[in-house]
C-alpha cells in the first residue's frame, strides 16, 4: 500500500480537478533507468547529475578491481533515484507554490482519489455551520507546566 501525497496548483482550492496525485513508493522505471526517468519529469540538473554520476560509474568499472566497487555505487544510485525521486517530485511542485493538502494511504490511484474527493469540502456545496462550544476556562495562577511534563497543580 502506498501513500498518495495530493497537492493543488497556486490559486486552487482543495477539491480543484488539476491536483496532482504523487504516489510515494518505489518507482521501477526510475530504478531501471533514474537518469532518463528524472529528465522525462523535467528535473535536469538532478538528471544531468545521475547522467554523469553513471558515466563516471562506468568508465571506474573498466579499471583494475573497479567492476564490483563501481557496481555497488551505481545500485545505490538506482536506489536512491528510485525511492527518492517521487520526494524530488514533490520538492519541486512545492517549490512552485503548490500547496501540499493531505497524504492519502491508498491501494492505487483510484482509491487515493475517491478517498481524497470524498473527504475534502466541495466550494459548490453550501458551507455546514459548526456550533461554537464556549468551553469553560480554568482561570489558574500558575497555569503553566512545571519542571516537567506534567503540571504540579501546586504541590511541592
Amino acid at each position: 500500500m502506498a501513500s498518495y501525497m495530493i497537492l493543488t496548483p497556486p490559486g486552487g482550492g482543495a477539491d480543484d480537478e488539476r491536483a496532482r496525485f504523487v504516489a510515494d513508493s518505489f518507482s521501477w522505471g526510475a530504478f531501471l533507468f533514474p537518469a532518463l526517468w528524472l529528465l522525462a519529469r523535467r528535473m535536469w540538473l538532478f538528471g544531468i547529475a545521475v547522467a554523469v554520476l553513471q558515466i563516471l560509474l562506468i568508465s571506474a568499472s573498466t579499471m583494475s578491481g573497479g567492476l564490483l566497487p563501481a557496481l555497488l555505487l551505481h545500485l545505490a544510485l538506482a536506489l536512491l533515484v528510485a525511492l527518492e525521486g517521487p520526494m524530488f517530485i514533490v520538492r519541486r511542485l512545492i517549490a512552485r507554490d503548490w500547496t501540499l493538502r493531505a497524504i492519502v494511504p491508498a491501494r492505487d490511484l483510484e482509491t487515493a482519489e475517491e478517498i481524497y474527493f470524498a473527504n475534502v469540502p466541495s466550494t459548490d456545496r453550501t458551507a455546514i455551520v459548526r456550533p461554537v462550544v464556549d468551553w469553560p476556562r480554568q482561570t489558574a495562577t500558575n497555569s503553566g507546566p512545571g519542571l516537567g511534563l506534567f503540571e504540579s497543580y501546586g504541590e511541592r
